[in-house]
């Protein structure tokens, strides 16, 4: 084949794989309803964009969510008119809820507006992941690197939400791929650019700080292995790390100053003032770490071992043996050379090494940074030499082709991945929990499924702040985490049909109840569906057992006012029930002085 028709090839195909991303994402934003923080964040930029004031959610710089407002403000131009009082006190969840819920705008549409910007900042990570193998390494490990990230499904997940990830991922990589570019042809653009990469990372989410320790470490070690960072035009190549050091300063400089301009502008230049309290609030949470479930454990320290678990059990086993075999094999093909390995594995070393120092583990999605270098990196092996063509292509086809199916099954619910070494995502809630596999993202399927399964109204769980009613659910409130209001009075009615409980995982595994065997004794029935893979469906119908121990729930969690109609059911299914009559005779009582 020509060169020209190889290009076109090459161009086709690194089109369509990106239109294969963006359709993803388009579905996955289709399926899911809003996940834990999107209202806050989406009406945060808003607010920015509307009244240039930043006392909502300072905590999470504000890049990201300028972005995504953006759509909102030419398309739907809603009044931004929070209620007085919860905007002096800066009440972001029940402005947010009243801003996606209340606007008098469609709450779905509104979303789905708000999280394009996001998608598009999804594909150009992809196709920067590809455009970088190319460089290295050529045509055919561009394909490769870029077919790793379109089916990722950590990366398609939070591509398609309205939350900071996704964007730190991008400008993390493009911060490091523009230094590379300057290490390797010198130019002002060049490392200019990587500072204005690094400034848009500093306003998209504070744990990029670690941008600092990764350009000093490259930094370093080029030093180390007689390479430098020289401005302008290559200098002479000098004797020592010391002033090869010295020589990378200036452009260095050049580029803090630039992100400080970059950070400067997200905040509309009225100073750092926002950005620091935000960051203040940040090492205050990681201090006091936050409450999360690992491997059927409880702690708010965090564990050493988390992340590395979560990127084993939550990447493509195909992506992972890729991965490996690039890493095994970096004398095969076309050699790894030590310029290549700082550029690529040192960051991804630090970032994961970095989470791992943390005590906030609740999502695989703070390393989100690491894929593309990975991907870069398993796309050497299209370097290496085979027998055949067919043995090139099982090699390297088969495990992209096991990543592809992997994550397409698991679509649109690829907030839930899970891969095939611990069973997919219907077993991921034995691992996990948080953003990893619950974040609230599945009232729509608990709807859908109401009206398949003809049932007008469910007991309910849900882990999450978005209001069921605005999905059309109505429900007998289940004790669960995260809701922004009194949770309704409404009560199953007795003989009314099936009694069925829908239960979000991060309920089921009571992270955030005091007691947490609260609902262990769910663990012991199958669920009738599982709803997303996070909200897990059970029959209750005529189950005396389960009816008593939900009693027990509201007797310890509350409200206790419901668990006498519970009772009242046990006793119907079960007059001699004598546990039922029992706890009936404690809750009834007269009360205590």
């Amino acid at each position: 084949m020509k060169n020209s028709a190889k290009r076109r090839l090459h161009a086709v195909l690194f089109g369509a794989l990106l239109a294969l991303f963006l359709i993803q994402g388009l579905w996955f934003i289709r399926a899911n309803s809003q996940t834990s923080d999107e209202a806050v964040h989406l009406t945060a930029g808003y607010s920015y964009l509307a009244r240039r004031d930043f006392r909502l959610n300072p905590e999470h710089p504000p890049l990201i969510k300028e972005l995504c407002a953006l759509p909102l403000t030419f398309l739907y131009r809603l009044p931004f008119q929070p209620d007085a009082r919860l905007w002096e006190q800066a009440e972001e969840w029940r402005i947010g809820r009243d801003f996606l819920y209340r606007s008098g705008a469609d709450g779905d549409r509104i979303l789905a507006a708000g999280r394009m910007p996001n998608l598009l900042l999804g594909a150009a990570l992809a196709g920067l992941t590809g455009w970088w193998a190319f460089r290295l390494w050529g045509r055919g490990a561009s394909i490769l690197a870029l077919s790793l990230a379109v089916f990722e499904p950590n990366l398609i997940a939070h591509a398609a939400l309205v939350t900071t990830d996704l964007g730190a991922a991008l400008f993390i990589f493009l911060t490091v791929y523009l230094l590379w570019e300057h290490a390797k042809a010198p130019s002002w653009p060049r490392i200019l650019g990587a500072g204005a990469s690094a400034g848009l990372a500093l306003g998209s989410k504070y744990s990029t700080v670690i941008l600092a320790g990764i350009l000093a470490a490259v930094t370093v070690l080029l030093a180390l292995t007689g390479g430098t960072l020289a401005g302008g035009k290559p200098g002479k190549k000098l004797k020592g790390a010391g002033p090869r050091l010295l020589q990378s300063f200036p452009p260095l400089l050049a580029a803090a100053l630039v992100a400080l301009a970059a950070v400067l502008s997200v905040y509309f230049f009225q100073g750092l003032g926002t950005w620091w309290t935000g960051l203040n609030r940040v090492l205050t949470h990681q201090e006091a770490g936050h409450q999360a479930f690992f491997l059927g454990e409880y702690s708010t320290e965090g564990w050493v071992s988390y992340f590395p678990v979560a990127l084993l059990i939550k990447t493509p086993v195909g992506s992972l043996l890729l991965i490996a075999a690039s890493l095994l094999l970096f004398r095969q093909g076309q050699a790894m050379t030590r310029r290549e390995a700082i550029f690529l594995l040192a960051p991804a070393a630090l970032l994961v090494a970095a989470a791992m120092r943390g005590r906030i583990n609740i999502g695989l999605r703070h390393i989100l940074p690491v894929y593309p270098f990975l991907f870069v990196v398993a796309s050497r092996l299209a370097t290496l030499r085979f027998r055949t063509p067919w043995r090139r292509a099982l090699a390297l086809g088969l495990p992209v082709a096991a990543t592809a199916l992997s994550s397409l099954h698991a679509a649109p619910h690829q907030i839930a991945y899970f891969n095939e070494l611990v069973g997919g995502p219907g077993n991921g809630y034995r691992y996990l929990s948080d953003s990893n596999i619950d974040w609230g993202q599945d009232l729509k399927g608990v709807k859908e499924f109401m009206e398949r399964e003809r049932l007008p109204m469910i007991y309910l769980s849900y882990f999450g702040n978005a209001p069921p009613e605005a999905y059309g659910i109505r429900y007998q409130y289940v004790p669960a985490f995260g809701h922004l209001e009194r949770p309704p009075a409404d009560l199953l009615p007795p003989g009314g049909g099936r009694e069925v409980l829908a239960i979000s995982v991060n309920s089921l595994q009571a992270v955030h109840f005091e007691d947490k065997n609260l609902f262990r004794w769910l663990y012991a029935r199958k669920p009738i569906e599982k709803i997303g893979y996070s909200i897990y469906a059970y029959d209750l119908t005529g189950d005396a057992e389960a009816h008593l121990r939900l009693a027990e729930v509201y007797a310890k969690a509350g409200p206790k006012a419901f668990a006498v109609p519970e009772l009242r059911r046990v006793l119907a299914i079960d007059p001699a029930n004598a546990e039922a009559a029992r706890l009936m005779a404690l809750l009834s009582g007269p009360p205590q002085p």
